[in-house]
């Protein structure tokens, strides 16, 4: 195995770790990995689009649209028109979910900005710098592999 090989599996190891962390964060607050993935990116951003979801956060079309469902039965999301865009819906939280969200969110923020404050300002900038161009740069190869 040469150094670019070890580099590679140390930073899938990384993030496939990181992901089985925030797993087993939902598996212990007792929802699936999506329900707490999405009630999480609602509570940081107010609202979003199905379609951000899938696209941005790399999650199945099917599985997004069943959590939705099953958060706006449960009253802890409403639908609203996109006055863009005739076919999207506006995903927001009602008060109900934001409670919700409180229980399952914060404390887990919580942990994030205490990881973020041992870590300190310049490796958190630097951490996030350094995953979005190699984000960007696996993005760009895999298009032009796939273009070939």
């Amino acid at each position: 195995m040469n150094n670019w090989d070890k580099s590679i599996k140390a930073i899938t190891s990384a993030v496939d770790r990181t992901d089985y962390l925030y797993e087993k964060w939902a598996k212990k607050q007792g929802v699936n990995n999506y329900v707490s993935r999405i009630m999480y990116m609602l509570y940081l951003s107010g609202v979003n689009r199905q379609k951000e979801m899938v696209e941005n956060y790399g999650m199945p079309k099917q599985t997004v649209n069943t959590v939705i469902t099953e958060l706006q039965k449960k009253g802890y999301i409403i639908l609203i028109p996109d006055e863009n865009d005739k076919r999207s819906k506006i995903i927001k939280l009602t008060q109900e979910g934001i409670n919700y969200a409180n229980k399952i969110v914060t404390p887990l923020l919580d942990c994030e900005i205490r990881v973020l404050k041992k870590m300190g300002t310049q490796r958190v900038e630097m951490l996030i710098d350094t995953m979005n161009q190699y984000a960007d740069l696996l993005e760009t190869e895999m298009k032009t592999f796939y273009s070939k």
